[in-house]
């Protein structure tokens, strides 16, 4: 009789349990919404952070949720733009955007830049300034140890054999992990098409720039006549001991660099796979083109 007791209280408390986790579940449930899942699949799915966001299921439920832009991908571009678009239910404009890749403003590598010393510590760039313990007399150049290199998702970039990072342009994404990664802020990324800048970021006085290193800007204001004689006075100017290319109204031309005397003014610098990136964009855009008049 007291096993038959036992076993109905048992039972009368588990069922007691039972409507408290049913109540429970109706009353704390959260919706999920359908659109975020569908989302995630039609996202690369690399988790890089190139679009704000710390994964792409984190990008998915910003889209469906709270209404983030729908063009935020920079690893699948065009396309998943309208992959996004498609399951939102909204329409994207044809516009094309131009590819952004992860420039490299520095050519210090160890042929022209002075290196007087053996950096031993840590390999990482900004644990070598934080030491005080950088091999390359130039403050405002790149400090070689690659961490930009460590910090891309997409083997889109590596080192010289003379020290300097340079980029693949049909591997980049510009997911602009390199860009945080460079404590120096030698990184940025910029349209594919254009190809003329100043590859140099020393704020030193020409004379003492040129002696840490050779192909440093010196401020000698060539490119900036250069580009005035061509009626285009905007395209270029000099600040604070640097020549600087406008890149917010980019007009500049790989011409004016023609008589810069450390080649700084220069173009397509530590870049590779150009032509390759270029010849294959032009090809998607003739496809959606075709696809649309179809």
């Amino acid at each position: 009789m007291m096993i038959l007791i036992a076993a109905a209280m048992m039972g009368l408390i588990g069922l007691v349990f039972a409507l408290f986790l049913v109540t429970a579940n109706a009353r704390f449930a959260v919706e999920v919404d359908p659109r975020i899942a569908e989302l995630e699949e039609r996202l690369p799915g690399v988790n890089c952070g190139g679009c704000g966001y710390a994964s792409c299921a984190a990008y998915a439920e910003a889209v469906a949720r709270n209404g983030e832009k729908i063009d935020l991908c920079v690893v699948g571009g065009d396309d998943t733009t309208r992959d996004v678009a498609h399951v939102m239910g909204v329409k994207v404009s044809d516009e094309q955007k131009d590819k952004l890749v992860a420039v490299v403003f520095c050519q210090g590598d160890s042929e022209a830049s002075a290196f007087p010393g053996v950096y031993k510590g840590i390999p990482d760039c900004a644990a070598a300034i934080y030491s005080q313990d950088v091999a390359k007399r130039c403050k405002y150049g790149c400090v070689g140890l690659g961490s930009c290199v460590e910090s891309c998702p997409f083997d889109a970039i590596h080192m010289s054999a003379t020290g300097i990072p340079y980029v693949d342009a049909e591997k980049c994404t510009a997911c602009g992990n390199c860009v945080i990664a460079c404590p120096r802020d030698l990184i940025e990324l910029h349209p594919l098409k254009h190809d003329a800048f100043v590859y140099c970021k020393s704020l030193d006085p020409g004379p003492i720039a040129r002696k840490v290193c050779k192909k440093a800007c010196i401020a000698c204001n060539i490119c900036v006549k250069a580009a005035a004689a061509d009626d285009n006075p905007d395209a270029v100017s000099v600040r604070d001991n640097l020549a600087r290319v406008n890149t917010r109204n980019y007009s500049a031309k790989p011409e004016y660099g023609a008589k810069c005397p450390t080649q700084c003014y220069n173009s397509n610098r530590n870049l590779v796979n150009k032509e390759a990136a270029m010849t294959r964009i032009a090809a998607q855009r003739r496809a959606r083109a075709a696809a649309v008049e179809a």
